[in-house]
């Protein structure tokens, strides 16, 4: 299986670069939030009614208190800035003034004074990148939750987790417990921004209508981001495939050879298989139901971002849930069937989950 891709250094970045994608104009979380927001006019004010009026007043309080931490970082960082600018003009004086440093120089050795002053300028500029870093992620998530109208108690969410996981804070063993956190934050958005990521597929919506706080759970548990750049392999022929992909944004270019149905003339030609997918479609979802090896190949024609579903983690969350469990089992067995009756490719889907 195609490992998911790294872009950015930290949960943070990758957090920005997900809602970047969001914003495109392509992706198909925009159009909806686009369409809703032609036909009902301001969802914000449609979620304020809907508020209870405490609930509001804790969310303005937690904007405060969030605005009072944002701005004592600001301040210790200033304030370590001109230490630090301060120790480097002493440093600077003192290179000047001691006769070891001219002598060290004309010896061709870097002197003690020197090294530390390269030292702290370094630290200096280090600081001075992230905070800098900082203010322009800040920047882009504040306008992506204001311009998408996102609701108050999801924003001060978002505006945490953001700040709290910089890349220099993310442990090693702590990036795959910020990873799914920090999807479960993007499929809040998406849905309401009106797309939720799951509900394009039958058997989603069908989960939705009768296990809605099940769909909650792998939206927390299961989803996987995956990045790929333009012209980037996503997986090939014979790929192990643990994994169903939903396109969030941008487009792939799937190719395979099949071989010809079952009930064609023995010697007929297989069928060359040629389809561009975009925002919306999802492949390999045979992943979900049994062993799958992938049949074809998958390549990014742009940048991209997929939404992964784990196969063993969707199978862990719904074995948990007795009803939604043998429903999902009767999927997974008309699913089969029809795979096993079809030529297999990772574009084969099972159609309604209706009876």
């Amino acid at each position: 299986m195609a490992r998911p891709g790294k872009c950015g250094t930290g949960a943070g970045d990758e957090f920005v670069l997900m809602l970047r994608h969001l914003s495109d104009p392509s992706c198909l979380a925009q159009q909806r939030f686009r369409e809703n927001r032609r036909k009902d006019g301001s969802s914000a004010a449609s979620r304020k009614l809907a508020v209870s009026r405490p609930w509001l007043c804790l969310a303005h309080l937690q904007v405060i208190e969030k605005a009072a931490q944002d701005l004592l970082w600001s301040m210790s960082v200033a304030l370590c800035l001109i230490v630090l600018t301060l120790v480097l003009r002493a440093i600077a004086v003192a290179r000047i003034v001691v006769t070891c440093i001219c002598c060290s120089q004309r010896s061709g050795k870097v002197g003690k004074l020197t090294s530390l002053h390269w030292s702290f300028t370094n630290s200096v500029f280090q600081l001075q990148a992230r905070r800098r870093g900082r203010k322009i992620q800040q920047a882009a998530v504040r306008n992506f939750l204001r311009r998408h109208q996102i609701s108050s108690g999801l924003s001060i969410r978002v505006g945490k987790h953001v700040d709290r996981w910089q890349p220099q804070q993310v442990r090693a063993e702590d990036l795959e417990r910020v990873q799914t956190y920090s999807m479960y934050l993007v499929s809040e958005i998406m849905q309401e921004m009106g797309s939720p990521p799951l509900m394009e597929h039958s058997f989603f919506v069908s989960l939705r209508t009768n296990h809605v706080n099940l769909l909650n759970q792998l939206s927390s548990e299961a989803l996987v981001p995956v990045f790929k750049s333009g012209s980037e392999t996503v997986f090939t022929v014979g790929d192990s495939c643990g994994m169903m992909y939903i396109i969030v944004n941008g487009r792939a270019q799937y190719s395979a050879q099949l071989p010809a149905p079952r009930d064609a003339p023995a010697g007929s030609p297989g069928t060359q298989v040629r389809k561009v997918l975009q925002s919306g479609q999802w492949l390999s979802e045979a992943a979900l139901w049994t062993g799958w090896v992938h049949r074809g190949q998958l390549r990014s024609l742009s940048e991209i971002f997929f939404i992964g579903i784990d196969a063993g983690r969707f199978a862990r969350v719904i074995s948990s849930h007795k009803a939604a469990h043998a429903f999902a089992a009767g999927y997974a067995r008309k699913f089969v069937e029809g795979l096993n009756r079809s030529v297999q490719s990772d574009l084969t889907e099972a159609g309604s989950v209706e009876g």
